[in-house]
């Protein structure tokens, strides 16, 4: 089998977008009922991130976003389905990089004003804490028509 290219990243950034509303506006209503106890609100946050990302893409190859953009998650090397393993270590990958975006803007300001040399380009060293999903755990993201054909 033909592995179709990457999604663009227009639609991978708005298949986000959906995803952060369609976990984040259910969390906050909840959330909101409980009067403001913030540890339930971390672990509904988890849970439904957990729900979306991990087991939505294992069954249905996409989450609520992907869904509604038209993309699928597939294995980089041969197009087939994502396994449970490749989609939990995806997602924990994702939930690692988030908070660490601060350090890499202020790692890139300090680098800027002409500290600590030219950055290599990896996710270890880079300026904008760039982590590039389209291949992380193996997976890829793919529109759902070009996996038709």
């Amino acid at each position: 089998m033909r592995v179709p290219r990457p999604a663009g990243e227009g639609r991978r950034i708005l298949a986000v977008t959906v995803d952060l509303f369609a976990v984040g506006c259910p969390a906050y209503l909840i959330i909101r009922g409980e009067d403001g106890r913030p540890l339930t609100g971390l672990l509904l946050l988890l849970g439904l991130s957990f729900a979306n990302q991990v087991l939505l893409t294992y069954l249905l190859r996409a989450s609520i976003g992907k869904l509604v953009t038209g993309i699928r998650v597939i294995r980089a090397a041969d197009g087939g389905r994502p396994g449970l393993w490749r989609t939990v270590y995806r997602w924990l990958s994702g939930l690692c990089w988030l908070p660490l975006q601060p350090y890499y803007g202020v790692r890139a300001f300090f680098r800027g004003m002409g500290g600590g040399g030219p950055a290599r380009g990896t996710v270890a060293d880079n300026d904008d804490g760039e982590l590039y999903h389209g291949d992380l755990a193996g997976l890829r993201y793919a529109r759902r028509r070009d996996l038709a054909g």
